[in-house]
């Protein structure tokens, strides 16, 4: 919106419509508004904006725990934007404008808090992902018992998630994780992370495979 300066006869000041007023040596003066181009990529473009498509709007549907997986992340990035720029270098393949997420090579977690030892699971009862992991022996490092384990399940399938952050201790060498009964027969990627209890230490997510559901 135009500002008046100097009553109705003088100039005017900002936005009127097409136009913007301004004081410039001594003279009142009406510009146009510059008008606003868009313009298509470029070959060299498209590929970016492409993978940067793809890793964003499969990662914000991960946000709260990549926000926590990624907190230790450079001051000047978000924990967001630091898994945006590792997964669109790490887990991406194919060719422009062909591009898939590799899920064995997705993050959603980065620290260096001590994996799940010998973490495995094992699919052999209906709508159920079984997770299990070892106890360290006696000296070995493996953070503590307190430590909180996070899943994320993926069904390229259905394009749906379970996601469970925090439930159960690392003290605790497993847990079931319930799917849908109509999952049975899909193909699902399964994951998992450490976190401490006071939530400020994290580890690397850990890529469990492709299972097929009962």
């Amino acid at each position: 919106m135009g500002k008046l300066s100097r009553g109705f006869l003088g100039g005017f000041q900002g936005q009127m419509g097409t136009g913007y007023g301004c004081f410039w040596r001594q003279m009142d003066l009406i510009k146009a508004m510059p008008r606003k181009v868009k313009r298509p990529p470029t070959a060299a473009q498209l590929p970016v904006q492409l993978k940067f498509t793809l890793m964003t709007s499969f990662l914000k549907r991960l946000g709260r725990v990549v926000k926590v997986g990624f907190q230790n992340a450079a001051s000047n990035q978000s924990g967001m934007n630091a898994a945006v720029k590792y997964n669109i270098e790490k887990a991406i393949t194919g060719t422009s404008p062909n591009f898939t997420i590799n899920f064995a090579e997705l993050k959603f977690s980065d620290g260096t808090l001590p994996e799940a030892l010998g973490a495995n699971v094992v699919v052999d009862t209906p709508a159920t992902v079984k997770y299990s992991w070892a106890s360290a022996p006696v000296g070995f490092e493996n953070g503590e018992p307190t430590d909180k384990a996070t899943f994320v399940v993926y069904n390229p399938d259905k394009d749906k998630f379970v996601i469970l952050s925090g439930v159960i201790a690392r003290s605790a060498l497993a847990y079931n994780l319930s799917v849908l009964p109509d999952w049975a027969g899909d193909e699902v990627h399964c994951y998992m992370s450490m976190t401490s209890a006071d939530g400020k230490l994290v580890g690397n997510s850990q890529y469990l495979g492709p299972f097929t559901l009962l």
